[in-house]
């Protein structure tokens, strides 16, 4: 009996589809997030763009745990995730780097929440 399976194929997260869908992932599972994010492409040079996420996010939604939750999951991949807090709108600016290129960056943005009118 001949038994044939087709052979195992990597899935490769370096590359910036796969990339940006893992980022897209982890933003829409985020309860808080869901599908409230921008996503646009900056052209870097006539060969590269660069994906950048911006993320409106409540004063009190955790920006850290967040973003160490995103580096466990990128770390596994080779795949650095350092973050910038900027001050004094405490935003935070997550940058994804593969093989010591920024990939893309995540702009987590501090909004003011809406008041009532009386």
């Amino acid at each position: 009996m001949l038994v044939a399976t087709p052979s195992h194929k990597a899935i490769d997260y370096s590359a910036s589809e796969n990339l940006d869908s893992l980022i897209a992932s982890a933003l829409s599972q985020e309860p808080s997030i869901g599908a409230n994010f921008r996503r646009y492409d900056i052209e870097v040079d006539s060969n590269f763009t660069r994906t950048v996420y911006r993320v409106p996010v409540h004063p009190a939604f955790s920006k850290t745990m967040f973003h160490y939750s995103l580096h466990q999951t990128l770390s596994k991949l080779k795949i650095e995730s350092p973050a910038k807090v900027l001050f004094p709108e405490r935003d935070m600016n997550i940058y994804i780097y593969d093989n010591g290129t920024i990939r893309s960056t995540i702009r987590l943005i501090t909004t003011e929440p809406k008041q009532e009118s009386e």
